[in-house]
C-alpha cells in the first residue's frame, strides 16, 4: 500500500531522469520541488506545478531553501562531480533537515565497483542515517539522444568503446517512474537496492542496426579504442575529469559488467520494460537531419 507523502526534492529535475521522477508525482498528488541551478531557464521545460527552486551541491547557502517543508529526496549525482566528497555536505544538511528517505540514482554493478564516484555516494549516505533506496540502472538509452545525439545525426557512428560486449540498456522514463514510486512507498523499499534493466541485453552493433532500421539509413558502430575516445571527447569540449568517468564506465561495459539482465525493473513498474526499438521510434526526431 502507497504511504500518504509529503514535499519531495528532485534534484537534476531537468535531466533524463528527474524530469520524470517528477512527471510521476505530479500524476499521483505529490507536490514537487525542483533543484535546477537555472530556475528561470528550467521553467520552458518543467511542469508548471513544480516549484522551483536555485541549487548548487557546491553553494551550501542554497541548501534550506530547497529542503524547506520537504520530506523526501530524489538524489543525482552531477555529472561533472567527479570528487564524490562534494556531495557530503548537502547530506549533512539531510541529516540537519530530518529527511525521512533519500532515492539516490547509482550504478549497475556499483557494489562491486569503487572507481565511479556513486560508490562513494552509497557509503556516504548508509552513514549518513537516512533510510534510503539505491537505483542502479545499466546504460541509459536517452544517452543516444543525448550525449551521442551529434555522432548519431551528423555523422551515423555510435562512437562508443564498448567492444562487443552486450548492455541491457534501459529507458530513463521507466527509471523516473519506478523511482517515484518507490519514493510513494518508502516502508516497503527502505535500505534496499534495486539492480535495473532493460528485458534484453544486446551489442551496441546490434544498437545500431536497430537505429538503421528505425531511420532508415545506415548507422555504423565504429568502436574506437578508449585512448582514442577520451581524446577525442576532450578535443570536443567535454571537460577531463568528466572524459575519464565516461571512458571508464565503458571499459568497465567492454569487460562485461553492464550485460545483466534482471526483473527488479518490470517487479517495480508492473509491467515490461520499454525495448530499444521502442526508444528509438519514440525519439526518431533527435536524429533526424534538417
Amino acid at each position: 500500500m502507497m504511504t500518504s507523502l509529503g514535499k519531495v526534492l528532485v534534484t537534476g529535475v531537468t535531466g533524463n531522469v528527474g524530469m520524470y521522477v517528477a512527471k510521476h508525482l505530479i500524476r499521483h498528488g505529490i507536490a514537487v520541488k525542483g533543484a535546477t541551478s537555472r530556475p528561470e531557464a528550467a521553467r520552458s521545460v518543467v511542469d508548471e506545478v513544480v516549484e522551483l527552486v536555485r541549487f548548487d551541491f557546491e553553494d551550501p547557502a542554497t541548501f534550506d531553501a530547497a529542503l524547506d517543508g520537504v520530506e523526501k529526496v530524489f538524489l543525482i549525482r552531477p555529472p561533472a562531480m567527479s570528487d564524490p566528497n562534494a556531495m557530503k555536505p548537502f547530506l549533512n544538511r539531510c541529516v540537519s533537515k530530518c529527511i525521512s528517505h533519500i532515492v539516490f540514482l547509482s550504478l549497475l554493478g556499483i557494489e562491486r565497483n569503487p572507481f565511479p564516484p556513486h560508490y562513494k555516494i552509497e557509503k556516504m549516505i548508509k552513514a549518513s542515517g537516512i533510510a534510503y533506496t539505491f537505483m542502479r540502472p545499466s546504460f541509459f538509452m536517452q544517452n543516444l539522444s543525448t550525449t551521442h545525439q551529434t555522432d548519431i545525426r551528423e555523422h551515423d557512428d555510435l562512437f562508443i568503446p564498448a567492444g562487443k560486449a552486450k548492455v541491457s540498456f534501459i529507458d530513463t522514463r521507466d527509471i523516473g517512474e519506478a523511482s517515484a514510486l518507490v519514493l510513494m512507498d518508502s516502508e516497503n523499499h527502505q535500505n534496499r537496492g534495486y539492480t535495473l534493466t532493460g528485458s534484453e541485453a544486446i551489442t551496441y552493433q546490434q544498437a545500431a542496426d536497430i537505429l538503421s532500421d528505425v531511420l532508415d539509413r545506415r548507422i555504423t558502430y565504429s568502436n574506437p579504442s578508449s585512448g582514442t575516445f577520451k581524446k577525442t571527447i576532450i578535443a570536443r569540449g567535454i571537460p577531463k575529469e568528466f572524459a575519464t568517468v565516461m571512458t571508464v564506465l565503458y571499459l568497465t561495459t567492454k569487460l562485461g559488467m553492464a550485460n545483466k539482465v534482471t526483473s527488479d525493473l518490470e517487479r517495480l513498474l508492473g509491467r515490461k520494460p520499454r525495448t530499444f526499438r521502442q526508444f528509438a521510434q519514440d525519439h526518431i526526431s533527435f536524429w533526424q537531419r534538417s
